[in-house]
């Protein structure tokens, strides 16, 4: 079996560009995916290795650290022990298809930088008053 999966996050390095001895383009990189709980006090991060070849190499090549990007493909873990003894877990993903976006805004319009202060989106204009609401029409 195998654990087919998609992930959005975002890069945590540049990727690192890789010819395989066959002549294949292959790419790795690292992507930090937000897995915070709805009602978690702090966030949480899952770190998940790329591995990408072909087409979906070349793709991942022309990112770079900080960017989002959306990938698809099959999951793997593994266990390893560090010099601390305690096991853990590593993720990796072989991609199918992958996507680089140029911004987290669903719009995909381009965030404007301030000095010093985030990015707000405008606030919309305020009525002064509200329409009337005539209820004579109602048939019921």
């Amino acid at each position: 079996m195998s654990l087919i999966a998609n992930l959005y996050g975002r890069l945590g390095g540049d990727p690192v560009a890789r010819t395989t001895k066959s002549g294949k383009d292959m790419t790795t990189v690292h992507v930090a995916v937000d897995v915070t709980p709805r009602d978690a006090a702090a966030p949480e991060t899952l770190w998940v290795g790329l591995l990408a070849f072909g087409a979906a190499a070349q793709t991942l090549q022309r990112a770079q650290k900080g960017q989002m990007v959306a990938a698809l493909g099959r999951m793997t873990r593994g266990v390893y022990t560090p010099v601390d003894g305690a096991p853990r877990e590593s993720w990796a993903m072989l991609c199918d298809s992958l996507m680089v976006t140029t911004s987290a805004k669903p719009t995909g319009g381009a965030r404007p930088q301030s000095h010093g202060e985030p990015a707000r989106d405008p606030v919309p204009p305020v009525e002064s008053e509200p329409a009337p609401f005539y209820d004579d029409d109602i048939p019921f």
